[in-house]
């Protein structure tokens, strides 16, 4: 059994919002089996923390790199040294990233132009979620004996939970050429998305560690997008290096590419392609300038 932890980072909620440009959707996904161990590592990390006077409840990726709440006149070089350890603790427990960045501005002007996926869709969140959820099935539906194995879990999201569990209530015939799926006629056919578990879940980030993991990839993500081709400019002198740094332990660890970003004229994988940030897809993509 797998599970598949979701965050995001840059919400723009219902409306284009200038300030948050780029919606970034995380997946973390690793074996189940590991979870007991990734929770007592993370409740060690915690405690050493809280000896260094750091007294925190769960990892948030905005306040470590801004330097807010608990984290607030802690060393920048500390907090950097917490991104980097969490990096490559999420390596130590074999986690693998799905990546979904979206480009909030084209996918409003979409909206507005009433694309029938947009219009399914509605707001980028449900977008970048749906995009996972359709990774994980592709990237899992040619493995043998493996149906029904993954778990996902998403970060709570007011409205947008119902709207995204919906999706499921309808006809999923639209996803048939993004997932390979064929209907059989005349014989019973599996369900669609028949690799992961019923339908998803959400969890409060502080009860999931791995949810935590996903905010601060989607941060780093959506940071180094943002000052790669936003024109976002840097808060201090080295930080898109550093930033192309860290992009690249999250690179190393994704996903195959096809399974974020199908090939081909299927009508929804063209949907996402033309959706995604400027200068980045998910096989020549931003954090290719990582390595």
């Amino acid at each position: 059994m797998r599970i598949c932890y979701v965050d995001e980072s840059g919400h723009c909620g219902e409306k284009y919002d200038p300030k948050q440009p780029i919606e970034v959707l995380c997946g973390v996904i690793t074996d189940i089996s590991k979870l007991f161990k990734t929770q007592r590592e993370h409740n060690d990390i915690l405690e050493l923390l809280s000896n260094y006077g750091i007294d925190i409840g769960e990892f948030k990726a905005a306040e470590i790199y801004r330097g807010r709440k608990n984290w607030h006149g802690i060393d920048p070089e500390i907090r950097d040294a917490v991104y980097e350890a969490l990096l490559g603790w999420s390596k130590s427990r074999v986690c693998k990233f799905i990546i979904c960045p979206i480009d909030s501005k084209i996918f409003f002007d979409r909206l507005s132009t009433k694309c029938r996926f947009a219009m399914k869709f509605l707001y980028p969140w449900e977008t970048g979620a749906f995009n996972v959820i359709l990774a994980v099935q592709h990237d899992n539906h040619k493995k043998k004996s493996n149906k029904g194995k993954t778990i996902v879990i998403f970060d709570e999201q007011k409205k947008h939970d119902n709207r995204l569990l919906k999706l499921f209530e309808g006809d999923l015939s639209f996803t048939d050429g993004y997932t390979c799926y064929s209907p059989r006629p005349r014989t019973k056919n599996l369900p669609r998305f028949d690799q992961i578990v019923d339908i998803p879940h959400f969890s409060k980030s502080h009860l999931a560690v791995l949810i935590q993991l996903a905010d601060v990839a989607a941060y780093i993500v959506n940071r180094h997008i943002c000052l790669l081709s936003y024109g976002v400019n840097e808060e201090y002198e080295g930080e898109a290096d550093k930033i192309s740094q860290w992009c690249d332990m999250i690179r190393r660890n994704m996903i195959a590419h096809t399974s974020i970003d199908p090939p081909g004229q299927d009508d929804l994988c063209k949907f996402f392609r033309a959706i995604r940030p400027k200068d980045w897809s998910a096989i020549h993509s931003a954090l290719s300038n990582c390595a």
